[in-house]
């Protein structure tokens, strides 16, 4: 037991700050959906739960793109598309314009060899930020919904 809370504490150290940051809003995310949010905040919630997971034991080389994580990411868009017809509620349109944004930057990457890794990486997590933040403040003003 010592020796995983040892090894949990050495990854926690070496991860970066903007990775550290986006994980800590991530729970922070999910604290508030479990907690206020409805059950379109608690499923996109584990939607991006479980692609951040796909996309951290996902094979990534830094050299070529992360399929893996441009799978996950698929999927969380066409779920955030699904959701934005389906519900109807404001903020998932918006959540879905910012994986549109956390694909494209994918995309971006994918194609463009010059790119350096850290404007990818930089671009990625902006975008990933602002759709946790969406989800967190649609879990604070739960059952808004778009005007007819």
């Amino acid at each position: 037991m010592i020796a995983l809370r040892e090894s949990i504490w050495v990854m926690w150290i070496t991860m970066s700050p903007i990775y550290t940051f986006t994980l800590a809003l991530l729970v922070v995310a999910g604290l508030l959906a479990l907690l206020r949010g409805g059950p379109w905040e608690r499923a996109v919630w584990a939607i991006l739960a479980l692609a951040w997971a796909v996309s951290t034991v996902a094979p990534f080389d830094y050299r070529s793109p992360a399929w893996g994580a441009i799978g996950a990411d698929i999927f969380v868009f066409l779920f955030l598309l699904y959701g934005a017809l389906r519900a109807r509620m404001i903020w998932l349109p918006i959540a879905g314009g910012f994986q549109f944004l956390v694909l494209a930057t994918h995309f971006v990457f994918a194609t463009n060899d010059g790119l350096r890794q850290w404007a990818y990486i930089s671009a990625y997590y902006v975008w990933n930020i602002a759709l946790i933040g969406t989800l967190c403040a649609a879990s604070l003003l739960k059952n808004q919904k778009r005007p007819l």
